[in-house]
């Protein structure tokens, strides 16, 4: 299978592909449509790879960070005797909440929309889930940055590009 239309098409977005690549791979909720995490190693091999990977972290935290608001929004629609279980939570997640987000944003795997909806719900603080989404995504995207500017070569040979 011939990738080569990829690289090209990626490899030309630049620092501002990378912050939109991010972005528009964490803001859908519960499914990625946009494969950030093909996107952003493409990137970093033609571009610094570290201003890759924290230009697409901020742009994931943000993406990330609206589903807060969905839960936020969710909260009116929940019964008021739920809403004191809820008023029991935050003060559970208040402890752990912080790093929690960054562990959740900084694993590709978890489901960060489980915790992001919850954590508007409860109004957890929104200056903390954010910072805290940017610093996990940036993690997150840094590594894959990393693995395209000193690995990609080999994922293209790999691919018989």
């Amino acid at each position: 299978m011939d990738f080569t239309w990829l690289v090209d098409l990626v490899s030309g977005l630049g620092y501002l592909g990378a912050f939109l690549a991010g972005f528009l791979g964490s803001s859908s909720l519960f499914l990625a449509f946009f494969p950030s995490y093909l996107v952003i190693p493409i990137l970093a091999k033609f571009n610094n790879w570290v201003v890759i990977g924290i230009l697409a972290g901020l742009g994931a935290g943000v993406g990330q960070f609206l589903h807060y608001y969905i839960g936020l929004g969710g909260r009116r629609l929940i019964p008021e005797k739920y809403t004191k279980s809820m008023d029991k939570w935050e003060r559970r997640i208040e402890k752990y909440g912080l790093l929690l987000i960054i562990v959740f944003a900084a694993t590709p795997l978890t489901p960060d929309d489980v915790l992001w909806i919850p954590l508007g719900m409860i109004r957890y603080p929104k200056v903390k889930a954010l910072a805290a989404a940017m610093i996990g995504k940036t993690i997150l995207n840094l590594a894959y940055a990393y693995a395209g500017a000193y690995g990609i070569d080999m994922i293209l040979h790999a691919l018989s590009l």
